[in-house]
């Protein structure tokens, strides 16, 4: 099932409507093109990680149970209220190279929730009725829409003298003081809170969405190791090694067209996040072996939703080629061994 965008916006924008971008189509071939050129030179075969979040903490079981009150406008796709669902959880850091957790940086939690009933927009191969919500630890995106997003990703693969050459161009300057401030130190990725920063449909073509997780429970592990570059898993482990945690799954109301737009994430939305489910992540032995291997073969994507929750706006529907361009290739490169 798809839902063609609006025609290019010529007029105010309305509540929960998408609006195509000029050379949108070109943009996103032309970016899928750049990353793929990239991670071939960077990764040989047998050997290829994700060109975002390539940094794996750790790939967790969890339970997320919707809110048995949930409102009636609220009730849509898996929120269902008092439904519970098995899922999968990936943390992550956005750095495109792997890199020591002592570093400023992004970090992700990625949501792969499963058995979800009704046919996805793009299934997940391997989990076909899984729904994923993807979030990182930041509100909002540095790229505000498709054009901006293909400079930025032909700086990132371009090596040290595009990004040199896109630092001093002061029209990037906005993207660059976005990018570094996302960019923060944690002592323990559970006392973050985390965005899905673009937009999604809530059920009705005049609802969007912004979706949150928010820690419940209170880290106990918060000492840093001073030598490991791998603390955050570390430090996971032995959060999970003596208690479950807890997060609050959160939507957020899209309440003005203007000051909340769709089509620039760039634009942080200000109306009430309202809790929808809770997520419970178990005890558990995650670092292992065979727990970070279906780690590293699991592929997520906005896209991997029911229509009901369909990803909204440019940034969105360059995502969802760009991702599925990205785990085709992964997928295979590592097969060719």
């Amino acid at each position: 099932m798809t839902e063609a965008p609006e025609k290019p916006m010529t007029e105010a924008p309305e509540i929960g409507k998408e609006y195509l971008q000029p050379k949108e189509e070109q943009n996103i071939a032309d970016m899928i093109a750049t990353i793929l050129q990239h991670l071939k030179k960077t990764y040989p075969p047998g050997q290829s990680l994700r060109q975002f979040h390539p940094k794996m903490h750790g790939f967790l079981t969890a339970d997320v149970k919707v809110d048995p009150n949930l409102p009636a406008n609220m009730r849509h796709g898996f929120l269902q209220p008092g439904q519970t669902y098995n899922a999968w959880i990936r943390f992550s850091n956005a750095n495109t190279r792997v890199s020591d957790d002592h570093k400023a940086d992004l970090r992700g939690m990625a949501i792969k929730i499963l058995d979800v009933p009704g046919q996805m927009l793009e299934p997940d191969e391997q989990m076909p009725h899984a729904q994923d919500i993807l979030l990182v630890s930041y509100p909002t995106l540095m790229s505000p829409d498709v054009a901006s997003f293909k400079k930025n990703i032909r700086a990132i693969c371009g090596g040290f003298g595009s990004m040199l050459w896109f630092a001093l161009n002061p029209v990037n300057w906005p993207a660059l003081i976005r990018t570094l401030q996302s960019m923060k130190k944690t002592k323990n990725l559970f006392s973050l809170q985390y965005f899905s920063v673009s937009p999604s449909r809530l059920g009705t073509p005049d609802q969007a969405v912004k979706y949150s997780a928010i820690p419940v429970s209170q880290p106990t592990i918060v000492e840093q190791p001073p030598k490991s570059p791998d603390y955050l898993r570390d430090n996971m482990q032995q959060e999970l090694d003596l208690r479950p945690f807890i997060f609050h799954f959160l939507v957020q109301f899209q309440e003005d067209a203007v000051t909340m737009p769709i089509e620039n994430p760039c634009v942080e939305w200000k109306s009430k996040w309202h809790k929808v489910a809770e997520i419970t992540i178990p005890v558990q032995l995650f670092n292992t072996a065979e727990r970070n291997q279906a780690g590293e073969q699991a592929s997520f994507s906005p896209w991997h939703s029911l229509p009901e929750h369909r990803p909204l706006g440019g940034i969105s529907r360059a995502r969802r080629k760009i991702y599925a361009a990205i785990s085709a290739f992964r997928l295979q490169n590592n097969q060719n061994l």
